[in-house]
């Protein structure tokens, strides 16, 4: 779910939106390609769209397709952002896009936010591909046709980037390296699953939860989430409130009922609306990302009367990640971030 929106005040909510209320979608055929000679129909979320030639000039609006368009070897000439209103120029981009800015080496136009991204700024770039999210860009999806040639992809869930990766690789000509990313993916799957496997089964069941303050507001995150969804993939269990299946990536609770969701650890995803903008670098950025709601943890009572709180299994990971790059980097960033902080739990598990 979307709010219109050019204010970080908004954009606030557009965030809280996403962590309690987005609804996983049905399992439909998200894009497949027909070829008709040098032009190519894909069908995407947005509807069909015909496609000449191979596209040079890419506008993307939102992180994960800046993302996935990247990791095939390709430059964008613009680029919305999901969680901030920055002004200006990306003369910076390094300082200024949390985690693929070291990859951009070419000029990229900001475009904006990507639920409302400026469609002058578009004309004038003359792209002849535009990548967008159904949610948030299904009310311009008419607008942004007439510009350019313009498909639209699910965002946030699990697993849900390799059918958008597969696709846009397909009208780009990039279907091989596509491969390659979904089984470097897989294989990183497999290492972090053999890498954690004795923590896996001395300490299967993790509540994962994601907040900016306890006392303002907690989700529970289920396996529909993409960071919750890797949990799985790499052997550990979720924490639910019930035993139905899940239909959202995640759950608002009260921090009530957290001594009945107590698992052996807990995984925090944490964000900080205020200092989405300030990147600097990416430590800087993970740490103000994190900051308040570790704070908050550390000081609530209730919070530390949980067996994984005592015994010191709390971990801690940007929302951003989660929400904001369910995608290639997102995965490695994951996994990465997964291995350092639990690899020192692995190894008391194997001396003992």
């Amino acid at each position: 779910m979307w709010f219109n929106y050019l204010k970080i005040a908004v954009s606030c909510l557009m965030f809280l939106s996403l962590l309690g209320c987005h609804r996983q979608p049905p399992d439909i055929p998200s894009s497949s390609r027909i070829p008709r000679g040098d032009c190519q129909t894909v069908r995407h979320l947005g509807g069909e769209t015909r496609i000449c030639g191979q596209p040079q000039r890419i506008v993307v609006l939102n992180p994960k397709m800046l993302d996935i368009v990247l990791s095939l070897g390709v430059q964008p000439i613009g680029y919305a952002e999901i969680f901030s209103n920055r002004r200006g120029d990306f003369d910076r981009p390094q300082e200024q896009i949390p985690y693929l800015g070291d990859r951009i080496t070419q000029p990229i136009t900001n475009l904006g936010m990507s639920s409302k991204p400026s469609l002058e700024k578009i004309i004038r770039l003359k792209p002849d591909l535009i990548l967008g999210d159904i949610g948030g860009n299904q009310q311009q999806y008419s607008q942004l046709s007439k510009i350019a040639p313009t498909l639209l992809f699910e965002y946030v869930g699990r697993d849900k980037w390799q059918d958008s990766l597969q696709a846009i690789a397909q009208v780009l000509g990039r279907t091989n390296q596509a491969k390659k990313i979904i089984a470097a993916h897989r294989q990183q799957i497999a290492t972090t699953r053999q890498a954690l496997a004795g923590v896996v089964k001395t300490y299967p069941k993790v509540l994962m939860v994601s907040s900016e303050q306890l006392n303002s507001s907690i989700n529970l995150v289920t396996s529909l989430d993409f960071c919750g969804g890797l949990l799985e993939d790499i052997g550990f269990k979720l924490a639910r409130v019930s035993n139905s299946t899940p239909t959202n990536i995640t759950q608002p609770i009260s921090i009530e009922i957290l001594p009945q969701l107590d698992a052996d650890l807990i995984i925090v995803q944490g964000h900080n609306i205020v200092e989405l903008s300030n990147i600097k670098n990416i430590n800087t950025f993970t740490k103000t990302q994190l900051q308040s709601v570790q704070q908050s943890w550390q000081t609530n009572t209730l919070a530390q009367s949980l067996r994984a709180s005592r015994n010191n299994r709390v971990y801690f990971i940007p929302t951003y990640i989660c929400l904001g790059l369910p995608s290639p980097s997102g995965t490695q960033i994951t996994l990465q971030s997964l291995q350092e902080q639990l690899l020192p739990l692995a190894k008391t598990v194997n001396q003992n």
